[in-house]
């Protein structure tokens, strides 16, 4: 691959933030570059401003937007970088100004629906309007005269819209002029004119992403450049839309490593659930998760070793590259040694790395249409402050309907893909044995038609709950979308709560195999639907009328149902099944997903005795004819954040229908494993597993080719 191509090789990317101006004149370049290539770094974010409290026009670089420029750090920095290998991608703020700064210059601010000026970003500090034409000028001048050095890219800090915003003057005559009517002052989701809106702030971010790029790329063509993208989280609140912003980025990265305050409610995998979002939006190009060396917010205190290096091979073994960030007083603490010790392991086992894929059955359905316009919680983030009150639309959740079957799938060690919809396309969807989409409700006409075809040629589909209710808009329908492969027709729509109300299961069948007891807690809610090719397997007690009171009768509402579509089949879950999951891990409820799961996809891979805490991926380099297969330790001591991983000894590893392979090694081990064939599938035995493991079988293919 020619040096031109070079971020599509295995990527270890650093960003010590540098201090204000009047530390920068301290720091010595040469040994500034030497401590980011101890740690293994080979690629890096290089502030060029002081950001500190926001942007304020002083620079480390020469451009005609400074109002001072301390020192050329930049133009001093860069020779020492080469020496040592290392790509400089200049960090490039553009979604902070500093209060002081942004009073000389009104005009570029984000405005709220009173007409006030946003200035509490971070606590303190504005964010700039991309539809502001003085501000779009000063900002796309700066990355003109960047591309005067000797540079590698641009990275992009934003743009964003903060929440509640823009109501700024360019952004209401632009919003006139396109629509021909005004924005609208209040978040109501059944106007049509608010969900014109929220496009109007997606196209507008990715209006200025295009000329960023095109600038950029003017003075220097094979510079890359790319941006603070979106993670797998409701987006419509800051208007970052991957799939609108790719055609513009050379890579696409997200912060899927940035772990805030109390680590017990982050998701243990949250890496990996961005980096499979990230790898279907991408387009085939490179991926990166941006992984904050700090327990946010307390930004000076590392996260202990072992987080660290979990958050690194949940990065790798879903295929995207490590951007690590700390403070550069806090880059030679533990949590940034382990960072170095797991870059070198990228580095030394880069060829086993590059240009994988995936081979997984199942894929995952994440509806950025239902998380925008049905209802979704917002994780808490550095732009998504606690105080943002999310409209109570809908009973369900969406996004925590979300984490919970993904956290389902992870501990039933199931393979899958996360795919949207852009992804369900016939070609796409042929290459899996079976999709999930927990509650996604809202799709389009032309996304329910393909899933139905993709069901009657002989795929599978779970669904649960209001899946294909309501139109990509959010608009309630007559009829499920979806209602043939289902099997029902829709009755009186959403009952509950139902908080201490059960379901029970009353017929035989393989998907409830090994269920602990025919009487099950069912969902905080359910929505009545009536059979009419579907046969239920559970149905909804009726309501308990108190605590310790006689089991009420069953219902006329079935909760679980199958049905046979064409050739395909249909498991549906008629209540918000995964949201339950995900608060309480019903552990019946994951043993029918995870029934229904092996008996709807081919089987690739079995881990015997294992906890449910090892993640397994399997990718695969179909020109090397070698497989990869990754697991992930997650088995701490039952606390965030993990001090220590538990090992795991001597780990079964069954690969099913694999070709013999001509030799399997273990990566970070460094030694050969044995192996033996046993009913035609390839069985391995692991001695030891401790955070993370890559095991390498060349001259292998996976069985399906």
């Amino acid at each position: 691959m020619s040096d031109e191509q070079w971020w599509r090789k295995s990527l270890t990317i650093a960003d010590f933030a540098l201090p204000d101006a009047e530390e920068i004149l301290k720091i010595n370049p040469a040994e500034l570059a030497e401590a980011k290539s101890r740690l293994g770094f080979n690629a890096e974010h290089l502030g060029c401003s002081d950001f500190w409290g926001g942007e304020k026009g002083v620079f480390y670089f020469k451009t005609r937007i400074a109002r001072s420029m301390p020192r050329d750090f930049l133009g001093e920095y860069l020779p020492e970088a080469r020496e040592r290998g290392i790509r400089v991608l200049v960090y490039y703020n553009v979604h902070w100004i500093n209060v002081e700064f942004g009073k000389q210059h009104p005009d570029w601010l984000q405005v709220n629906k009173e007409g006030k000026i946003i200035d509490f970003l971070y606590g303190s500090g504005n964010s700039p309007c991309v539809n502001s034409p003085s501000w779009r000028e000063w900002s796309l001048q700066g990355i003109e005269d960047l591309a005067s050095y000797d540079i590698d890219g641009i990275f992009l800090d934003g743009p964003a819209y903060y929440p509640g915003t823009c109501y700024c003057k360019n952004c209401q005559e632009k919003f006139k002029r396109k629509y021909g009517f005004d924005i609208p002052r209040e978040e109501d989701w059944k106007d049509p004119s608010w969900r014109k809106f929220v496009e109007f702030r997606y196209d507008s971010i990715a209006e200025y992403l295009r000329d960023a790029e095109k600038t950029l790329k003017k003075v220097k063509q094979n510079a890359i450049i790319y941006m603070n993208s979106a993670g797998l989280w409701p987006t419509w609140i800051e208007a970052r839309d991957n799939r609108r912003l790719i055609s513009y980025q050379d890579m696409l990265g997200a912060e899927g490593g940035f772990l805030y305050y109390d680590l017990r409610a982050e998701p243990l995998w949250k890496a990996g659930m961005t980096a499979k979002l990230l790898e279907t939006q991408s387009g085939g190009k490179p991926t990166v998760v941006f992984i904050a060396g700090a327990n946010k917010g307390w930004d000076e205190y590392l996260l202990t070793p072992a987080e660290t290096k979990l958050l690194y091979a949940e990065t790798i073994a879903n295929g995207a590259n490590p951007w690590y960030g700390v403070s550069l007083r806090s880059a030679e603490g533990p949590g940034a040694l382990a960072a170095g010790e797991m870059n070198r392991f990228i580095i030394g086992n880069a060829e086993y790395l590059e240009h994988t894929t995936s081979i997984a059955r199942v894929g995952l359905f994440w509806s950025k249409r239902t998380a925008d316009f049905y209802r979704a919680s917002i994780p808490f983030a550095d732009f998504h402050p606690k105080e943002v009150k999310i409209e109570e639309r809908k009973a369900a959740d969406y996004f925590a309907g979300f984490q919970g079957c993904y956290e389902l799938l992870v501990r039933s060690h199931v393979l899958f893909d996360v795919i949207d919809e852009e992804s369900v396309k016939l070609e796409n969807l042929r290459k899996y044995d079976l999709i999930i989409a927990p509650n996604s409700a809202c799709i389009s006409n032309d996304c329910a038609d393909t899933i139905r075809e993709y069901v009657r040629d002989g795929g599978n589909l779970i669904a649960s709950f209001e899946c294909s209710r309501y139109d990509e808009y959010g608009v309630m329908l007559k009829e499920f979308r979806l209602a043939e492969v289902f099997g029902v027709k829709a009755g009186r729509g959403v009952f509950g709560p139902m908080m201490m109300d059960y379901m029970s299961i009353v017929g035989d069948h393989p998907f409830v195999e090994g269920v602990s007891t025919k009487l099950l807690p069912c969902p905080a809610f359910g929505v009545e639907v009536i059979p009419v090719t579907s046969r239920a397997i559970a149905m909804y007690n009726e309501k308990m009328p108190a605590r310790y009171v006689r089991l009420p009768p069953l219902s006329k509402n079935p909760a679980i149902l199958i049905n046979k579509y064409g050739r395909g089949s249909c498991l549906y879950l008629a209540g918000n099944f995964f949201e339950h999951y995900y608060s309480y891990h019903n552990p019946d409820y994951r043993r029918i997903i995870a029934n229904a799961v092996r008996l709807m996809s081919r089987k690739l891979v079995t881990l015997d005795d294992c906890p449910q805490t090892v993640e397994v991926t399997l990718r695969h380099q179909p020109d090397k004819r070698r497989i990869l297969i990754h697991l992930v330790n997650f088995t701490g001591e039952m606390t965030r954040p993990i001090e220590s991983t538990l090992l795991i000894r001597n780990l079964k590893i069954v690969l099913h229908g694999f070709d013999k392979p001509r030799y399997a090694k273990a990566l970070r081990l460094n030694m050969e494993l044995d192996w033996e064939e046993v009913d035609q599938n390839v069985v391995l035995k692991l001695p030891v597993l401790q955070e993370y493991e890559v095991i390498v079988l060349e001259s292998c293919q996976k069985p399906f080719d």
